[in-house]
């Protein structure tokens, strides 16, 4: 029996990452093919919808985007599955605001506010580079990007910088000690820091050790981060938290530290 592609999805199989409400409903959109994974994107209805507030419903928010109101890396999107990912730049001209979608500590999807010139790029991931035909040096990154006469010194696994207007690597990055990096998947998905040490183990496996501003050394598989910078400054916004995940303690200490101070007042 022929089996076409699967267009449902419920909330309890939906990625965590989304941080849905179980509550709200059986089921949830299911994201289109597209330039992420199915595990590493998120629809777009449900930024505009349970992120932004923007809309209620399909309804109002299949209007919004008929009306060509959300730019994603400056292209018009009208699609409510549209696949919006890692790093992805999305912006609302008519309200003058741009967004840059990123992870909290907690391995979450979260919209950072960004300013207008943080907006023009965005970071992207090379899966692979070839020379073409007329001897053309050709770059492929993992969001199905692909990019003509690059600097050949650019190597899988690098991090590019895209400029979104025209379409060009503005620059690169290799993996590299003393680089900041965000990690992607794993247990410490969220978090940033700095290479302190790379380590190889087997034919193509490496292990990355990082260092966060609170000096906590975490370790992570290669394939788990992306270069978010070069030579200790990086090339975008970051959160409040700095890409810094808490422990238990510290966790405890910020959440009833008021609670404490009230009660030895009384």
């Amino acid at each position: 029996m022929v089996r076409g592609p699967r267009k449902h999805l419920k909330r309890l199989a939906a990625p965590k990452s989304w941080l849905l409400d179980l509550k709200k409903g059986v089921f949830a959109p299911r994201p289109s093919t597209g330039p992420h994974h199915f595990s590493e994107c998120i629809p777009l209805s449900l930024l505009l919808t349970d992120k932004l507030g923007y809309s209620r419903n399909n309804k109002e928010t299949c209007h919004i985007l008929k009306e060509k109101m959300v730019l994603i890396n400056g292209r018009v999107r009208k699609d409510p599955r549209f696949p919006v990912g890692l790093f992805d730049v999305l912006s609302i001209p008519k309200a003058n605001e741009h967004y840059r979608i990123l992870y909290n500590v907690a391995g979450r999807f979260i919209l950072y506010p960004i300013s207008e010139e943080q907006a023009k790029f965005k970071l992207t991931t090379v899966r692979k580079t070839i020379i073409g035909k007329k001897n053309i040096p050709m770059v492929y990154t993992v969001d199905g990007g692909s990019f003509m006469f690059c600097d050949q010194d650019i190597i899988a696994g690098d991090t590019v910088k895209v400029d979104l207007k025209t379409g060009r690597i503005i620059e690169h990055v290799h993996l590299e000690v003393g680089h900041p990096a965000l990690i992607k998947k794993g247990k410490n998905m969220g978090c940033v820091g700095t290479i302190t040490h790379i380590e190889k183990k087997g034919q193509n496996e490496f292990v990355v050790k990082l260092k966060d501003l609170k000096d906590r050394v975490f370790a992570t598989r290669r394939c788990n981060l992306v270069m978010i910078g070069k030579d200790g400054k990086t090339w975008i916004d970051l959160p409040e938290e700095k890409g810094v995940k808490l422990n238990v303690l510290e966790q405890s200490n910020l959440k009833y530290e008021g609670t404490i101070v009230s009660a030895e007042e009384q």
